[in-house]
């Protein structure tokens, strides 16, 4: 059996591909594009230089107001302040530097500021709350934190502490929790004092004295709680020295009702 030959195929040859290459700029044209980037650069920086010195003429801010509750401050004075440091209009007044400005403040605890279109500035702002004077000058909160009136005006009728700064939130501790003690016993502190030795004094409405030293401190003050009656019971305090290990020591005034000799021989006995 014979088999007829199966025809060949014949490819036809491939030509190269060509790719068109772009010519390239000349020196003059890279040139003229630069100048051109850099002239619309200028013009856009130009044109923020004379935003920023047109804007707070366009766009002024024309009031400020204050909310919150205010004693220490005056709401008026306050915002007065406020405007004395704008220096840019609605748009690019730097709002976070104001706030910060207003919280610098001794009497501010923390504030903030947003923008009211087309032209005003409204802050927020919370006052800190006083519960005692500190030291001559100054005022402390229940946290701790001392703060002085730059006008020197201090509320009265507000109980004096006195420290180290850094001891204040101790001090105010204190304060806190001795004061209901002693008022069940109907006595009023008017002062707590310590000094940079760590000693404790406390003075009471009236003018009686309570060292309590730099240790157990304390235990020396429920001492006192607890021996109060029977120490007013002879006569009126003066000065109740608690710096002992197992008692204290007493100076008061006689009451008119008491015998002179019982009086006499009290007092010598509390020096001996």
């Amino acid at each position: 059996m014979s088999y007829a030959p199966m025809p060949t195929e014949t490819q036809a040859p491939v030509e190269p591909h060509a790719v068109a290459v772009p010519p390239r700029p000349s020196s003059f044209a890279l040139i003229a594009r630069l100048l051109t980037a850099v002239a619309i650069i200028g013009a856009l920086i130009g044109a923020g230089f004379v935003a920023l010195d047109w804007e707070p003429r366009l766009l002024p801010i024309r009031v400020v107001t204050v909310d919150g509750e205010m004693h220490g401050l005056s709401r008026a004075s306050l915002e007065q302040t406020i405007a004395g440091h704008i220096d840019g209009g609605i748009l690019t007044q730097d709002v976070a530097a104001l706030r910060q400005q207003v919280e610098d403040l001794p009497w501010i605890r923390r504030a903030s500021v947003r923008r009211v279109w087309p032209d005003r500035l409204v802050f927020t702002v919370t006052e800190h709350e006083a519960i005692a004077r500190w030291g001559d000058n100054g005022l402390v909160t229940a946290d701790g934190i001392v703060f002085r009136p730059r006008d020197g005006r201090l509320p009265a009728g507000l109980v004096r502490l006195d420290g180290a700064d850094n001891m204040a939130p101790e001090v105010v501790e204190r304060y806190l929790r001795w004061h209901p003690q002693l008022a069940e016993l109907g006595l009023i502190i008017d002062s707590v004092v310590r000094n940079a030795r760590g000693d404790w004094t406390l003075t009471l409405l009236g003018g009686t004295e309570l060292y309590l030293g730099t240790e157990d401190i304390e235990q020396r003050f429920k001492r006192l709680l607890a021996a109060y009656p029977q120490v007013e019971a002879i006569g009126i305090p003066t000065r109740i020295d608690l710096r002992y290990s197992n008692g204290f020591a007493v100076r008061w005034v006689p009451r008119t009702d008491a015998r002179p000799d019982r009086v006499a021989a009290i007092q010598s006995r509390q020096r001996s």
